[in-house]
């Protein structure tokens, strides 16, 4: 059973609606520069959370995301949802979804691992 701050960002992305997919080899850098380019989000909304929730990392399964992920990146042995939470309102403000075949970094593995899928950056 997800944890409840997960189970919330899973239901929120189920609202967002469609997730662009990029086929990347999933490091931490890449996720970061993606969250330093949309820096004002979170500058400007304090309820703002930067997250990143597994679906599956290096083959094991975290969370089940409905309606991101589809047949192209089905044989991914990774897939994260990247994206920024409003804990106030309960909405995704923005996300993307990574899917890779590749091996991710170990540093990608570790923190999912350790957060059982969900990792919170500050």
């Amino acid at each position: 059973m997800p944890e409840p701050v997960s189970a919330t960002i899973i239901g929120a992305i189920a609202l967002f609606g469609y997730i662009a997919v990029a086929i990347v080899a999933i490091t931490v850098e890449i996720i970061t520069k993606w969250f330093r380019a949309r820096g004002q989000i979170k500058a400007s909304n304090t309820n703002a959370i930067a997250f990143s929730l597994a679906e599956r990392i290096a083959n094991r399964d975290y969370a089940k995301v409905e309606g991101v992920f589809g047949p192209t990146t089905r044989a991914a042995s990774t897939r994260i949802v990247q994206g920024f939470f409003d804990t106030g309102t309960g909405r995704v403000l923005d996300a993307r979804a990574l899917a890779s075949r590749q091996q991710p970094s170990p540093d990608v593995v570790r923190n999912h691992a350790a957060g059982r899928g969900l990792v919170v950056y500050t």
